[in-house]
Formats: structure tokens, C-alpha cells, sequence
């Protein structure tokens, strides 16, 4: 593996977040789609984290946070994000970690791709790794198959965005100004990165308007129109330990907390251990985004 390699592993991820941050917006917007949310629902209801004394009160308006899994038809994750919620501060946190990020695997304690936790032990050991590697209690989880990424952004009725630069990617030509983008352009639009003339960080910029107009388009209710594809698509792609009585508790007391996304960058290098490919985060790093987190949840150990 060369370095290309990695870049293009550490990238692969983010072009699922849209899907997650649209599902993310259904719990908190209160989308009606219970019949949706039966089949979603994952077995993974009563577990508890370790890091907290007592369940987070919802009703109180007490942060909580979400982990996002990304998995593969193979069964990996490609996408591991981490979403708290503070509804006082009316402000939503996001961090992707690339899914070769260096971690300690809770249980085991070795040290391997983040990636691998969920391969060894699920959901619930990809939790465990990152409360390990974060040190904040992660309270709720959703999956989703990469396969219902375009039909989730096509469902929403695709996304409008100004476009600063004519370009064509992947057959297809994204003109200059504003531009309405379906399922798999908005995939290309996110994804290009050759003809970026600010590189990777032109590209994240694009990401994060593309993001910002799926979470715009998604928050705003009466703009949903095709219910029952949101509601398939979800029942066919998703997973979630999320109740239907916790989504209605989410929806009364943290809606306004919507409006207000920071995406947390984090710096990373690769580095070759053992003859394998890592992304390497510093302590010092880790010790940075561990306080962003740890002050937006509200949470600090005794």
C-alpha cells in the first residue's frame, strides 16, 4: 500500500455521511416514520455505558451522542463518525474517523484499525473502542449499508448548490453557479479531488456544502414529500438502538440544535507499523479533540 492508497482509504469514507446526517436529521426533525422505525430497530436496546453513573435524561435536555457506522456489502465499516448533541448550547458536533485510524480495540486491547472492531465484535465493540479512544460515553448507534446512500439523497428530492468551478468527474459535468444534484452527482460532486484547484482541503469544502444543503433540505419538514421511499429506504439500509419513544423525546427537546453543525477536523499522518498502513494520531492530538468532546457533552470524570 502507497501513500495514494491511504489518502483514498482515509477519503473513501466521507461520501456516506450525507446518508447518516440524513437519518440523524429524521430523529431529531420527528420525521413520521414508525413503521420505518420498527424495522430499523436493532436488538441492541438496553446497553449502557460503562462511562456513565445513570442513562442520559433526554426529557432533562441532557447531551447525548451518536455513534455513525458506515458498513460495507462485505461486511466493514467504511464510515465511523461520532455525533454529540447539546441542545442548551443548541449546537450538534461532528468527527469522522478515518477507518484506518490507530486505536486500542476495547476487550482486547491491541492496537488495530479502527475498523477492525466492528469486524471482531459488532456494533457494540465499535462503541466500546471508541468510548475507549474519545473517553465520552457513547449512548445510541446507527448503521446504514452504503448501498442506500443515493436512494436516501434521491428520496429527499437531491440538493441545490452553488458550484464556483465547471468541471467533469466520473462522466459526469457539473457547470458553474447553482446546480440541482441527485443521488450519484452529489456522490461525484463530494468526491473529486484531481481537478480541486485548493486540493483536499477544496474538497472538504465541498463536502461540508453539500452537507449543510442535505441537513437544510432535510430540517425543513414540509419539503419531504416522498415519505414512503425515505421510510423504505431506511427499513432496507439501516439500523438504530434509537427508540420510537426516545425519538419523540429527541424531537420535543433537541430540534433547535439542527441548525447549528461544527465539524471537528482531526490531524493525522500515515505511518507504516508492522508493515501496515495507519493513520497515526498524536496523543497531543488526541488529548485536543478528547476536550472538545468531553466540554459539548458535558462530561467530565470525577
Amino acid at each position: 500500500m502507497n501513500l495514494n492508497q491511504g489518502n483514498t482509504n482515509r477519503n473513501k469514507y466521507r461520501w456516506i455521511w450525507i446518508s447518516i446526517v440524513v437519518i440523524v436529521l429524521i430523529l431529531i426533525a420527528g420525521y413520521p416514520i414508525y413503521k420505518a422505525l420498527h424495522a430499523i430497530a436493532d436488538p441492541l436496546r438496553d446497553r449502557e455505558s460503562p462511562l456513565r453513573k445513570e442513562q442520559v435524561h433526554l426529557t432533562e435536555k441532557e447531551p447525548f451522542s451518536l455513534l455513525l457506522l458506515g458498513i460495507e456489502s462485505n461486511g466493514r465499516t467504511d464510515t465511523t463518525m461520532v455525533i454529540t448533541v447539546n441542545p442548551k448550547q443548541r449546537t450538534i458536533k461532528m468527527l469522522g474517523i478515518p477507518e484506518d485510524t490507530r486505536v486500542q480495540i476495547a476487550r482486547s486491547g491491541n492496537w488495530e484499525k479502527i475498523s477492525h472492531a466492528y469486524q471482531k465484535g459488532g456494533v457494540e465493540l465499535s462503541m466500546e473502542t471508541v468510548e475507549r479512544f474519545l473517553d465520552i460515553p457513547i449512548d445510541y448507534h446507527v448503521t446504514i449499508n452504503t448501498e442506500g446512500v443515493k436512494e436516501l439523497i434521491d428520496a429527499i428530492g437531491g440538493i441545490t448548490i452553488e458550484n464556483p468551478q465547471d468541471f467533469t468527474y466520473d462522466g459526469q459535468h457539473f457547470a458553474a453557479g447553482r446546480i440541482q444534484l441527485n443521488g450519484s452527482g452529489a456522490l461525484a460532486y463530494m468526491r473529486m479531488r484531481e481537478l480541486e484547484p485548493d486540493g483536499e482541503e477544496g474538497r472538504q469544502k465541498r463536502r461540508h456544502e453539500v452537507i449543510e444543503e442535505v441537513i437544510r433540505s432535510g430540517a425543513n419538514i414540509h419539503t419531504l414529500t416522498n415519505y414512503d421511499k425515505i421510510a423504505t429506504t431506511l427499513m432496507n439500509n439501516a439500523k438504530t438502538n434509537i427508540t420510537l419513544k426516545e425519538m419523540l423525546k429527541i424531537k420535543n427537546h433537541y430540534q433547535e440544535a439542527v441548525q447549528h453543525i461544527n465539524y471537528v477536523d482531526m490531524e493525522g499522518s500515515v505511518e507504516k507499523i508492522d508493515g501496515i498502513y495507519y493513520e497515526v494520531i498524536s496523543q497531543k492530538e488526541v488529548e485536543r479533540i478528547r476536550g472538545i468532546f468531553q466540554k459539548h457533552m458535558e462530561y467530565f470524570r470525577d
